[in-house]
């Protein structure tokens, strides 16, 4: 399961031209979201004391941020409208989608040049973005 999460960067960004905005204080969010019977079991673990289940999300699991994140996106939909509308928000998801494809299918050590070092995915996405920022009019 892949979700994509906003880069905190992105988000500060944006809230230069709010008006107005608030915080959610999620400190135990994850424990609001219920675990579906199939994610019970797989995260059920034994001790001393017994055989155990997580009725709730707990903070460990490696999919909990996506899961989550993607609920409170779900939950604020309406409210809450990514930068250049929604036509702009699906055309960068698809441009995004074809470019990771593209990325995975042939990027190789040997693809990179030979005065070039080889760039992690956050650091090309942040180089993007900045280039974006720098290109748009004020």
């Amino acid at each position: 399961m892949e979700y994509a999460m906003p880069l905190v960067d992105d988000l500060l960004t944006q809230m230069e031209a709010y008006l107005w905005f608030c915080s959610l204080d999620a400190a135990s969010g994850f424990w609001a979201v219920m675990m579906t019977r199939r994610a019970r079991k797989i995260s059920a673990f034994v001790c001393a004391l017994g055989h155990f289940e997580w009725l709730r999300m707990p903070f460990g699991l490696k999919n909990a941020p996506m899961i989550y994140q993607r609920m409170i996106d779900d939950a604020l939909w309406g409210f809450v409208q990514p930068k250049g509308g929604w036509a702009s928000f699906s055309e960068k998801m698809r441009m995004a989608e074809t470019t990771d494809t593209e990325d995975r299918a042939g990027v190789t050590e040997a693809s990179v040049g030979p005065n070039e070092t080889p760039r992690t995915k956050f650091e090309a996405d942040r180089a993007l973005s900045t280039t974006e920022r720098q290109s748009q009019p004020s």
